[in-house]
């Protein structure tokens, strides 16, 4: 068994120093650092932090992973009623719950999964990292059992929860369509991401179904941000004007959008309807109040880490499981 004799022999460096840089202490220089950090994981060494605590070799503890915390919007609630919907389930199920995020740069010094063996972590639900991320894929790939928020992953330790954003997204256009609209945009996320890649296609199929033509002019990426589509909702309309309804791939860039347009004296809904996606708090505040698709977050969390328990205690394999969702007619949309 690798001890921390070891790696501090590796590193060549005293076994102080490598507690110390393994317990988070500042007074460690950059040399040691990584010297200590690169002998570790040559040595695949982890401290065990819990080890005079733990009877036994697995915890009830479950951690939800969330990429970048700091930069999650609070205006649209959509983080907080995912942590609301895990913590309901380990209330129900008796586990514990450990929420734990790092940047991008920190976790070259520790990444998720060495947080996981540290920690004797049992499970995982993941929030917000990419597919493409060589530290998803770490996790993912481990015999850790996993459940993805919002992404289709699907293997023997890993699965996967979502809205069926491709149908949603395809009933949310075709909503559109019967309001008589046949000149229909979209403004959806960034292209690395799996929900806009779907919502993309939901659109298109809409489209296609009702023999109306995909032009992809009409689609423009706003990186699910409000004020990236407010500063881009004045040069869409003049490139479009033939353009009588916009569908938006969230919310937020929904709300963007039609500040822009109020500002701009473009009326919503009488000149051009809006449809959003999620749901979110705000959507029935704004004016005109907002149609959109309702999903529920806080179920999405409770369904991944339910089934995560599932995983754990009945040693099932992983699967993609999708959840209901509901178009939302309020005011931003009128019959053309």
């Amino acid at each position: 068994m690798v001890s921390i004799k070891d790696v501090a022999k590796l590193a060549n460096v005293s076994i102080a120093a490598v507690s110390k840089r393994l317990n988070g202490y500042p007074d460690v220089s950059e040399t040691t650092r990584q010297k200590v950090m690169q002998a570790a994981q040559e040595l695949n060494y982890f401290p065990n932090r819990l080890a005079k605590n733990l009877k036994h070799k697995v915890t009830k503890t479950i951690a939800l992973i969330i990429s970048n915390f700091e930069q999650a919007n609070g205006k649209d609630g959509v983080l907080f009623q995912i942590m609301s919907g895990v913590y309901a389930a380990a209330q129900q199920y008796r586990y514990e719950v450990v929420i734990y995020t790092r940047s991008l740069s920190e976790q070259q010094d520790k990444s998720y999964w060495q947080f996981c063996q540290e920690n004797k972590i049992a499970g995982v639900v993941i929030a917000g990292l990419r597919t493409t991320d060589p530290y998803f894929e770490e996790l993912v790939n481990s015999e850790l059992p996993c459940m993805v928020v919002d992404a289709d992953v699907v293997g023997p330790k890993t699965g996967s929860v979502s809205t069926d954003n491709v149908n949603a997204a395809k009933q949310a256009v075709e909503f559109l369509i019967r309001k008589g609209h046949r000149h229909i945009g979209m403004i959806n996320g960034h292209s690395f991401a799996a929900v806009s890649v779907q919502r993309l296609q939901g659109y298109r199929q809409a489209l296609e179904a009702a023999g109306l033509p995909y032009n992809p002019d009409r689609v423009i990426d706003a990186a699910f941000k409000e004020e990236e589509a407010y500063h881009a909702a004045e040069a869409y309309l003049q490139n479009h004007p033939e353009v009588t309804a916009v569908f938006a791939a969230s919310d937020l860039m929904a709300i963007g959008f039609m500040t822009r347009c109020r500002e701009l004296g473009v009326s919503i809904p009488e000149r051009l309807s809006i449809m959003g996606f999620d749901d979110i708090v705000l959507s029935s505040y704004t004016t005109p109040k907002l149609s959109t698709v309702r999903q529920d977050f806080e179920k999405i969390g409770y369904s991944a880490f339910e089934e995560v328990v599932k995983m754990l205690e009945n040693r099932t394999e992983g699967f993609h499981k999708f959840l209901s969702f509901e178009v939302i007619d309020r005011e931003s949309v009128k019959v053309q």
